[in-house]
């Protein structure tokens, strides 16, 4: 694999937003991967799916940055199975389980990312994720050592996974249960008329910035709205009019705007209700001291 060089990630992002990288690879098959990770220091390399839940600092990253492709973005579905390599699209699977008339998967309708991304980040809705549906996953170690995982062992969560980030997510096996296909083809198409009328997608992000906090206070956009930052702008980014909770890059937005608006909401949720948001998106490249502000981690 030919690494190159000073790569702005900003290129490689749904935000469009970022700084650059050292040194940037794609790998495309599991031995060059494996290669890549038992020549990294443990922990010392990033893995950067779609870039649809990523937003990087201005100031790029230090460490080495891979995206997966060739072999990983492979897809095939028997009569009640499907699977998928960590590079296959998250559109493209749950395409395919439309078509297929698989029951159970409109939940992902209009949900951007890789497979990959989507198991690290348990990708979804609010009531169901991807690992629901996850027979097995394999990933691998920086030791090169393929591990297959069922979801009892992976503990998903809400918008989590106990999976070392060290781990680089290879593919999965997914349940797919046969249906009435004008039904399932309602489901779905309802699916994506209520998102895209409810959601932004005309312009960059990195769809929900707010993990939701639960009760009492159910969905993040209702905090957001309530200390008055719906629409706020800062620079060229802004919490958008039609959905609290989406930050989006009007056009020349650097990772600092972003991060202000993340910041600022925090802040003032926090004095204003006593409530601590954790952010849904992925945090690269900031310091300590600024994934304090807004509760991130790196």
């Amino acid at each position: 694999m030919r690494w190159e060089t000073d790569v702005k990630l900003a290129e490689h992002t749904r935000y469009g937003i970022g700084g650059p990288a050292p040194k940037f690879g794609r790998p495309e098959t599991r031995d060059v991967l494996a290669t890549v990770l038992r020549e990294t220091q443990p922990g010392m390399l990033r893995v950067l799916g779609w870039g649809a839940n990523v937003l990087v600092s201005d100031a790029g990253v230090s460490e080495p940055v891979v995206v997966l492709g060739g072999d990983f973005m492979h897809l095939e579905h028997g009569d009640s199975w499907i699977e998928t390599g960590a590079a296959a699209g998250l559109p493209t699977l749950v395409g395919e389980a439309r078509r297929s008339a698989f029951e159970g998967w409109s939940f992902l309708e209009a949900v951007p990312g890789s497979v990959g991304g989507g198991l690290r980040m348990n990708a979804g809705s609010t009531d169901t994720g991807l690992w629901d549906r996850v027979t097995w996953a394999e990933a691998m170690t920086p030791e090169g050592e393929t591990v297959r995982l069922t979801p009892s062992e992976a503990q998903p969560g809400y918008r989590t996974v106990a999976v070392s980030d060290a781990w680089v997510f290879l593919g999965a096996r997914f349940e797919a249960t046969p249906g009435s296909p004008t039904e399932i083809e309602k489901r779905h198409l309802r699916r994506r008329r209520m998102k895209v009328e409810t959601q932004v997608y005309d312009l960059p992000s990195c769809g929900s910035t707010w993990k939701n906090p639960g009760a009492p206070w159910g969905s993040a956009w209702r905090l957001v709205e309530r200390v008055g930052m719906r629409g706020a702008r800062r620079g060229g980014a802004q919490i958008t009019e039609r959905h609290a909770n989406f930050i989006a890059n009007l056009g020349d937005a650097c990772a600092a705007d972003v991060w202000w608006l993340m910041a600022e909401t925090r802040r003032r949720i926090h004095e204003e209700v006593g409530v601590d948001l954790e952010p849904e998106i992925r945090l690269w490249g900031f310091s300590e001291d600024e994934l304090a502000a807004i509760g991130g981690e790196g």
